[in-house]
Parts: structure tokens; sequence; C-alpha cells
């Protein structure tokens, strides 16, 4: 078959879809839509029109402001980002099984998508399904422990452009209100390996999280360790659980790119 005789069973939609994929270099390049659509060479309505699609699928997302994109985890797991042929979540998948061994809390993966974090991954701990979070889970960032943990590893006027328009939705008396009380929420945790949390985003529930990095200390998403309050003792869980989460991340990250 010629090449003339091959270009119409060719769909042109697709191969403008892959050209945008193609203009990020790696997971951390961070590109607006002028800058995808000067790469691509296309119309800036296709474009568009096509990161919207990419997005909805999961293969671009949001990335440290409101106007920037990055690839999506559906993106990597075809093969962008990995170790030895492995993903980020196919890595982590052990190790969140071992760490809701050690523990016997539920785990959790999640990354942030804009405002959101979504769950990526979850092990369940036998007998507190209260505390399981389901794969796809989309989460207001702010407003939970993992979320605040990616959010924590961001500058400060990031985490200002992202939020700068944003309706607060309250959840706890924990939550922030506002701009001005999450930069300080932020600031706080900044500097912490962890952050743990009794009923902050739900008052029966008890989560701790740690963010996980790449091998150039780029924040991939961050795990967590969550059970019903009163199912372990406070001294337990920061005394014993909360070095499990912060070993299980710094593992993690030491296993990716």
């Amino acid at each position: 078959m010629s090449v003339n005789e091959g270009d119409r069973y060719l769909v042109p939609a697709l191969l403008h879809g892959l050209a945008i994929l193609e203009c990020f270099e790696d997971s951390t390049t961070e590109l607006s839509l002028a800058e995808v659509t000067r790469r691509a060479e296309l119309p800036r309505a296709s474009a568009f029109r096509l990161v919207q699609t990419l997005r909805r699928a999961g293969y671009l997302v949001g990335g440290a402001s409101p106007r920037l994109l990055r690839l999506g985890e559906k993106c990597l797991s075809l093969g962008r980002g990995r170790e030895a042929g492995k993903g980020l979540i196919e890595t982590a998948m052990p190790i969140l099984e071992a760490l809701r061994d050690e523990t016997s809390c539920s785990t959790h993966l999640a990354q942030r998508e804009g405002h959101d974090i979504v769950y990526v991954a979850r092990c369940a701990a036998s007998g507190d399904e209260r505390s399981v979070v389901d794969i796809g889970t989309r989460l207001p960032a702010h407003a939970t422990v993992i979320g605040r943990a990616i959010l924590s590893q961001m500058l400060t006027a990031d985490v200002v452009g992202l939020y700068q328009e944003y309706a607060f939705p309250l959840f706890t008396s924990a939550t922030p209100d506002d701009l001005s009380a999450l930069v300080r929420q932020v600031e706080e945790d900044r500097n912490q390996r962890s952050l743990a949390s009794w009923g902050y985003f739900e008052n029966d529930i008890v989560s701790i999280a740690s963010v996980v990095r790449d091998r150039s200390g780029n924040v991939l998403a961050a795990l967590s360790a969550v059970c019903a309050h009163g199912r372990h003792d406070r001294a337990l869980l920061e005394d014993y659980v909360r070095p499990c989460v912060e070993k299980a991340a710094l593992l993690l990250s030491s296993r990716l790119v």
C-alpha cells in the first residue's frame, strides 16, 4: 500500500491529539494552552477542543496554576514516567499493601488535578470499610490532609494563583474557609515530613499523609493511612503509624524516575 493510499485511513483528529501529548517532554512539563497551540502547530480553537477531550479522558490534567497543563497518570501509565517497566500505581501497590498490613489502616495514593485530589490506588483494611475511598473519587484538596500534603509543597505564589477565585466549601470547622486561611495552613504544613488529622475532612476519620516525589524532587502524589476514629489510640498513630507512612512515601519515591 502506498503512502497516498494509506492516508485515507488516517484520523486527523487523533494525529492532532497525539501531537499535543508530544508537546510535553516529561511528567514535570507544564504548558499553557497558548504554548500547546504553538508547539503542536494547530489552530487555537482545535487545540482547545482537543485539550478538553484529553483532560476529560485523563491524559492531561491541571498544572500548578489554572492556566497550565501537564500529563495525567493515565498517559504516564502507558509508558512515560516509568522505571523498569513499572508505572506509579503498579510500583505503589505492594508498598500500599505492606503499609496496610503494618498499620491495620486502609491506605491510599492520590494525585492533584486542579483544585481536587483524585484517588488512583487503594488497599482496604479488613473491618474498616468506613475509611475506604474508591479509586477515581475526587475530593477538594484544601479540605483533605492528603491534598494539604501536596499543596504544602507548592510555592505560595502558585497556591495563591490556583485558589485566587475559588469558592471554599466547608466540611468541618477545621476546613480553610478563604485564601488567607489556606495560605496560613500551607505555610504551617510546609516543613513537615507528614501531616496527621483527627476529623479534618470527616469528624470520625483519622488520616496521616506524606508526599511522593520523583528523582528530581518533584511531587507526583501523596499516600495516606486512614482509619475510623477510635480504631487506634492517638499515641499509636503518632508514634507508630505516622513513621510507617513517612517510610512508605520515601520508599515509593526511591523507586520512581
